[in-house]
């Protein structure tokens, strides 16, 4: 039977790459994708994991790290693409 640990690791790992790419501008929509990803991976894990009657800490880890690097990635990416159209629209170029 499936206890949903593949998804649980998927989801951890997407994680924990959201949340470190969250933090540089250019791949910070990168880590939106990867956050939105492990969520999807971890909530199924969670589930699955319940389901079969095993532990759910990896799943648990997993959605809260998504969770985490997708705010922070979606907050960095739409605050400093505010900040260079400001910049731009300053300098003249738009």
């Amino acid at each position: 039977m499936n206890n949903g640990k593949g998804l649980s690791v998927t989801g951890l790992v997407l994680g924990i790459v959201a949340v470190v790419l969250a933090w540089f501008y250019m791949v910070n929509i990168v880590a939106l994708v990867c956050g939105i990803v492990g969520i999807i991976c971890a909530a199924k894990g969670k589930g699955m994991a319940k389901a079969a009657g095993a532990p759910t800490g990896l799943g648990t880890a997993g959605l809260v790290l998504a969770i985490i690097g997708t705010v922070l990635a979606g907050i960095g990416f739409f605050s400093c693409t505010l900040c260079v159209l400001c910049a731009a629209g300053t300098a003249g170029l738009l």
